[in-house]
């Protein structure tokens, strides 16, 4: 008796600690440096309709924010990367000086840090939009009727949503004009 009551109870603490990560965005199918057609509609065989969206800065080692948006969800992944000192090099740097009157090349040697980037992948807990006036709210699975409508007439230019994580803070970021404009053929069906 006392076995099965182990068992159920560690079944049970199982199961709640699977369904803990519910209502959440799921994790793009595509990363930043995918060979995709960015803010354009597409066929894909596993969603059916789809566009993506690119948003990233401008360093190598700064954030990319990658979307997709279907009629099966939207789903989203913020990378980024940070950067700490891994040890020290020695390079040999020139630079010109004057000796006895000429002007020679001198060699020296320079200690240049050596960094390691390490990756980091997340996906937001929920999207925020402001649409003509309207708020709305995505976490996961189907988009609601009223989300879906709101997306298919966006006004044309860049859409800024917010980004809320599991911890509270919020991010706020753009979906490009294209995209923005590929939502009217992608959710066109479902309005």
């Amino acid at each position: 008796m006392k076995q099965q009551f182990f068992g159920l109870g560690l079944s049970a603490g199982l199961a709640l600690s699977l369904c803990s990560t519910a209502g959440a965005v799921q994790p793009a199918p595509v990363e930043g440096n995918a060979n995709v057609q960015w803010s354009k509609v597409i066929s894909d065989p596993f969603d059916g309709t789809v566009v993506y969206d690119k948003n990233f800065s401008p360093s190598d080692h700064g954030y990319v924010f990658v979307t997709s948006w279907s009629k099966g969800g939207i789903r989203a992944t913020y990378t980024w990367y940070e950067s700490a000192i891994d040890g020290y090099r020695t390079v040999w740097r020139s630079r010109w000086v004057h000796r006895k009157g000429k002007k020679v090349e001198e060699q020296y040697p320079e200690q240049e840090p050596v960094y390691r980037y390490t990756r980091f992948d997340d996906t937001p807990k929920a999207i925020m939009f402001a649409v003509n006036g309207q708020l709305y709210t995505y976490e996961d699975g189907a988009i609601a009727p009223e989300l879906v409508t709101a997306l298919a007439n966006a006004p044309a230019g860049n859409m800024r949503i917010r980004l809320v994580w599991n911890n509270g803070k919020t991010k706020d970021i753009e979906i490009g004009k294209g995209t923005v404009e590929a939502w009217k053929t992608v959710f066109r069906d479902r309005t």
